[in-house]
């Protein structure tokens, strides 16, 4: 199945602005001191500089934030910029070949298909923030963007705060299991700052299990296990290791 990620990041951004129309001084307590407009000042900045990265492919850089010049978070014109900068994204997306050489800061993947899913699923991450901290109803996602949502965490995300954390690793084994579409992961901490990811039905110490959405929520921090609607299966010691092992961002 081929997934439409400018239509996703198109869609969410709307529903980003309506947040932000809603309620845009709405505390998001789960993100620090973030409030709505907060979140939605961080998104239009990151829609605008992924547009550049993408008109200045393959060499333009994140350096593009220092020329930025975003409205203040309080600044009516907020909602505005946000959505202009949305609509320069997708234009970029939906014209560049995803296979074209662009720059990215994750070197394994430097083509315009890595800013395609990390746009859309930061988009839909914090829409979520958004439509919660308003008191909005909250737009479920496809299961398939949710399942390449949990992959790229896994592979990307997991791999970083591996190679930034000291934390132990013996050996330990993950596995990851949508029950609403495709999509099963086994990750392994080998040893400390280490991660092996394969995408395979294997047995770990410790199973999540559940729907996509509710897993890539979990994953990101956003809701417990719970209140995700995951089901931990296996050896309880190592499922407490989980945020230690792979820190919430």
């Amino acid at each position: 199945m081929t997934i439409d990620f400018p239509s996703a990041v198109e869609a969410d951004g709307r529903r980003i602005v309506h947040a932000l129309d809603a309620n845009r001084e709405a505390p998001i307590p789960w993100c620090g001191a973030w409030t709505v407009q907060d979140c939605a000042r961080h998104i239009g900045g990151l829609h605008h500089v992924v547009a550049g990265v993408l008109e200045g492919r393959p060499n333009a850089n994140f350096g593009l934030f220092k020329t930025l010049g975003a409205p203040k978070a309080d600044d009516p014109a907020l909602g505005p910029w946000l959505a202009e900068g949305t609509a320069k994204l997708v234009d970029e997306l939906r014209n560049a070949a995803p296979d074209e050489p662009c720059w990215s800061f994750w070197q394994a993947h430097s083509t315009v298909s890595f800013w395609h899913r990390r746009t859309a699923h930061e988009t839909f991450v914090h829409r979520w923030d958004m439509e919660r901290a308003v008191g909005v109803a909250i737009a479920p996602v496809d299961p398939a963007l949710a399942a390449d949502g949990i992959d790229e965490y896994l592979d990307v995300f997991a791999g970083m705060l591996r190679g930034g954390n000291a934390s132990p690793g013996a050996g330990e084994t993950m596995h990851v299991h949508c029950t609403d579409t495709a999509g099963e992961w086994l990750l392994a901490f080998p040893a400390p700052g280490e991660r092996t990811l394969t995408r395979e039905h294997a047995k770990g110490d410790v199973a999540f299990r559940g729907p996509a959405e509710g897993l890539l929520l979990f994953l990101w921090g956003r809701l417990s296990a719970e209140h995700a609607g995951v089901e931990t299966v296996g050896d309880a010691v190592v499922a407490a290791r989980w945020r230690e092992l792979v820190p919430a961002i």
